[in-house]
């Protein structure tokens, strides 16, 4: 359970805590100078291309960035491959998702320590890793390689674009001044709408949106509560 305030819910917004199951959301407005109600706008956003600050919370998907170096997450390897510097080329594939990439791996003096993008592939993610295994490392060229090689996948790798949130899910039980008639919904983010002194209605989302993957915006002069 969460208040978001006016204050806080104003411009970009603030980011929203976890969300699973059904979720009340009341809505508290207050009167302006005039002491009337203005209307208030309620928007959750999980679109990091309208809301930009969720760039660097978001996975991030596309090719690989061709001569892009993918560091180790693993140790360094080392090789007694005969000639002093001698690379090879590997088709690969994401742990979790992507394939259709070429990496090159380079021993300097017996030691590999990074691979280099020769094809981009697609879909792969941000977040994930590459693994090449030690039998495929020596069975190349790399005599006696000493251990697999797990490769990092940055965004900073990656030339695609960043995945929104899911923001789906059911709506009802609408209270007092807010109406299913006002309420906007894609996959990306809702809003909603608040007259008089506000509502509530009840959002199930369709999966668990997770802590601070999307933004509370508002504009009007309301108080949040979530329950």
């Amino acid at each position: 359970m969460a208040t978001y305030t006016a204050a806080q819910t104003k411009g970009s917004g603030s980011l929203g805590e976890v969300l699973t199951g059904a979720k009340t959301f009341t809505i508290t407005n207050h009167t302006g100078s005039t002491g009337t109600y203005p209307i208030g706008y309620l928007t959750l956003e999980g679109n990091p291309i309208a809301n930009k600050n969720l760039s660097t919370l978001n996975p991030q998907v596309g090719t690989l960035i061709p001569g892009g170096i993918l560091p180790f997450s693993s140790p360094n390897i080392t090789t007694t491959v005969p000639a002093l510097n001698s690379t090879f080329l590997f088709d690969v594939v994401g742990d979790t998702q992507g394939s259709g990439s070429v990496i090159s791996l380079t021993s300097v003096n017996g030691v590999i320590k990074e691979g280099i993008v020769v094809e981009t592939g697609s879909n792969f993610i941000s977040g994930d890793v590459i693994t090449i295994s030690q039998n495929d490392i020596q069975a190349a060229g790399f005599t006696n390689a000493n251990r697999s090689a797990i490769l990092d996948i940055f965004p900073d790798k990656i030339d695609g674009n960043y995945i929104g949130t899911n923001m789906t899910g059911s709506f009802g039980t609408y209270a007092n001044n807010i109406k299913s008639g006002s309420l906007l919904q894609t996959n990306r983010r809702f809003s909603i709408s608040t007259f008089g002194n506000g509502g509530s209605f009840v959002f199930t989302p369709s999966t668990t949106i997770v802590e601070d993957t999307y933004y509370i915006k508002g504009v009007g002069m309301f108080d949040l509560e979530i329950t």
